[in-house]
């Protein structure tokens, strides 16, 4: 058994990880998708076409409006294979960078496995010191909740629009049960008909109808807030529930525990760079798993930034929303470069509605105005002319 994290977090995912039944074409419909899930039980599949390897999650298909004439590529995470000698660290960090919850394990150029979340929610059931961490200190709070009287429709656009998987259902704040994609997922768009392995005909119910009431798993995992992150796991895993609510006496919602937020504690393991980046303005609504993939962006191009410039000190970024009609909310994001160049600063600000591609585009700005300032260096170096670097080079200037 092991007995801490850290050793869990140095063990090869190479014993941890399952064969997939199926690899599939990015071609394919997303029909033969669902009909794997429904087969298998699995979360998660894997595509490829030999050049390409990407990941399909039941969450995926919410929006997905006839299976049969979806192909599998519009819906797809393409990300890059992962070694099957990674350690558990080196996974939980892919599939932040990645923003994915599995990863295809590649061996030899094939496809050989899939290293899931639920597969290291498995092992973190062995981790005797996961006891000594507080459930209440891991949750997701606070957590995004649903009348029982509301329609599918509605959940169904809340999963989509705020990228969750997990909607607690509740009368008079009393929580009654919990909606998941995976219900939504098998109800309306999994048809009624006869299914097998590789084929499923059908489409989608038309608009979700009838209310969450009568969807629900009315028998969700829920936990006391004296609860420790061990039994969490534990709970999961035999109960096979993909969430924990964390309840008070009153079987109020005070916060949600998936297997990201048990995954917290080894991420945090990880070494921590030494130029300090900063960032301001996430909210609650966004859990820790959208924070860490938003630095990792940042932090990963100005590393690599530094190893040519020294003089980088530090980096903050602000984080600004605006409600614009519905449930619709626009980002803008700037960040700032201080230098250690008699203060000068280096600006950059990207704007759109989803956040991570925000911070996409952000740091695709960031790393030109870096390759830009890295070239009037090497001018500098070889011209013997003094000439300042240009903080200004921006797409969108502030």
């Amino acid at each position: 058994m092991r007995k801490t994290l850290t050793e869990l977090a140095e063990t090869e995912i190479i014993n941890l990880s399952y064969t997939p039944r199926s690899v599939f074409n990015p071609n394919d419909p997303t029909s033969k998708i669902l009909a794997y899930f429904k087969d298998t039980g699995h979360y998660e599949a894997v595509a490829s076409d030999g050049a390409n390897t990407g990941l399909i999650t039941v969450r995926d298909l919410l929006g997905v409006e006839n299976p049969e004439r979806t192909n599998i590529k519009s819906v797809w995470h393409k990300i890059g294979a992962t070694d099957v000698h990674y350690t558990v660290l080196q996974a939980i960090e892919a599939l932040v960078d990645n923003n994915v919850r599995a990863l295809p394990l590649v061996e030899n150029g094939e496809i050989t496995g899939i290293i899931s979340q639920v597969d290291l929610l498995r092992e973190l059931t062995e981790v005797n010191e996961l006891g000594q961490i507080k459930a209440k200190d891991l949750m997701r709070t606070p957590v995004i909740t649903i009348d029982s009287k509301i329609g599918n429709d509605r959940a169904r656009s809340l999963m989509l629009d705020k990228k969750i998987s997990h909607i607690p259902v509740t009368t008079d704040e009393k929580l009654k049960g919990i909606v998941t994609a995976e219900i939504l997922v098998q109800i309306f768009i999994v048809p009624a008909s006869r299914m097998t392995t590789g084929h499923l005909t059908g489409r989608m119910a038309p608009k979700f109808s009838g209310q969450v009431s009568g969807v629900m798993d009315t028998q969700p995992l829920m936990l006391g807030l004296e609860a420790n992150a061990l039994e969490v796991a534990r709970e999961m895993t035999r109960m096979s529930k993909s969430a924990c609510l964390i309840v008070d006496e009153r079987d109020r919602v005070h916060g949600i525990i998936t297997p990201w937020e048990l995954l917290q504690p080894i991420y945090d393991l990880r070494g921590k760079a030494e130029l300090p980046v900063y960032i301001v303005g996430l909210t609650a609504d966004e859990d820790w798993f959208d924070a860490a993939v938003a630095e990792n962006k940042i932090r990963r191009v100005v590393e690599r930034a530094q190893n040519m410039r020294p003089y980088l000190h530090e980096v903050r970024v602000q984080i600004e929303r605006q409600n614009i009609g519905g449930n619709r909310t626009r980002y803008e994001v700037r960040a700032h470069i201080y230098t250690k160049l008699g203060g000068e600063t280096i600006h950059v600000k990207q704007e759109g509605w989803d956040l991570l591609e925000v911070f996409d585009d952000l740091t695709q700005a960031l790393d030109q105005i870096l390759r830009d300032e890295k070239q009037e260096h090497e001018k500098k170096a070889r011209h013997g002319r003094q000439r300042k670097p240009n903080p200004n080079f921006n797409p969108k200037p502030v």
